[in-house]
């Protein structure tokens, strides 16, 4: 695939590339596709270890952080969105027969915060169970993975399917399944063979108090299991995390409040999660 580049904007401007996405590997084994990674240009922004949390919407914080600045490699940028589930809305959108890049998704649909979904083929369906506006697509992963999901009263949540199978009796109104769980409930760091191999990343999870993290690294810095401890490390309460598809599928769009952030995904998406504001009553 053609290696783009990426501007951000947050409070400076940071320029951004990473790696491409792997095609959908064996379950037990996640290995992703690599491609040449610039390094981030060096901006205020990235010379501040951690912003610190930063509220930009009414149930919406950002945060980011720089890591790597004890080391010979350059600074590792992370981008993390905070949401409290009674004030968003989570939708989940697909379209296999016409995949676009997370941009095009973004300005489609103007939610407050966009990343990308799940792995998909080389036909662009996705490899496991996808919920959208209660409509079901594809078979659930039965033994492994995940599935963040939202009841239709809007409670949203993280599930380990090993250990709590996807059940078809219980009414989903939005829902997508991916791989490998990173912290399973609890706080309890996954096990994870994928060889050290480090790729772009984008996770989502739930942290003790129940809010929704989205959280995206858009440089070849992690491995899957480097990015479990390091979740598990932070100061960011994460009681589960999941998994999404990452390398030239990674992206995340915020348009909340002054926040504008723009990390454009390098392949086109066929499904992604969307975040909007709840509307009153909702």
């Amino acid at each position: 695939m053609r290696l783009s580049l990426v501007w951000v904007w947050i409070v400076s401007t940071t320029l951004m590339t990473g790696c491409s996405r792997a095609a959908l590997p064996p379950p037990t084994r996640l290995v992703p596709t690599r491609m040449p990674t610039l390094a981030p240009s060096p901006t205020a922004a990235a010379e501040r270890s951690d912003s610190g949390w930063i509220v930009a919407a009414s149930g919406v914080e950002v945060r980011t952080f720089t890591t790597g600045e004890d080391s010979s490699d350059p600074p590792v940028p992370i981008y993390v969105v905070r949401l409290d589930p009674a004030t968003i809305r989570l939708r989940i959108r697909y379209a296999p027969d016409a995949p676009q890049p997370l941009r095009t998704w973004f300005v489609a649909h103007r939610p407050l915060v966009a990343v990308n979904g799940g792995f998909f083929t080389a036909e662009n369906r996705a490899t496991a169970l996808i919920v959208s506006d209660g409509t079901v697509y594809g078979t659930s992963y039965a033994g492994f993975g995940g599935m963040l999901a939202a009841a239709p009263d809007g409670r949203v949540w993280i599930q380990a399917l090993r250990d709590e199978p996807y059940d078809p009796n219980i009414p989903l109104d939005q829902a997508i399944q991916s791989f490998p769980m990173l912290i399973y409930p609890g706080g309890v760091v996954a096990s994870i063979n994928d060889n050290g191999q480090r790729a772009r990343r984008t996770v989502v999870a739930i942290d003790r108090a129940g809010r929704v993290l989205l959280i995206v690294c858009p440089t070849s810095a992690f491995s899957l299991q480097e990015l479990a401890t390091w979740l598990a490390s932070s100061d960011m309460e994460i009681d589960r995390a999941l998994n999404l598809d990452g390398g030239s599928s990674s992206g995340i769009f915020v348009n909340a409040g002054a926040v504008r952030w723009q990390i454009d995904s390098f392949a086109a998406l066929p499904s992604v999660i969307l975040i909007e504001s709840r509307p009153p009553g909702g």
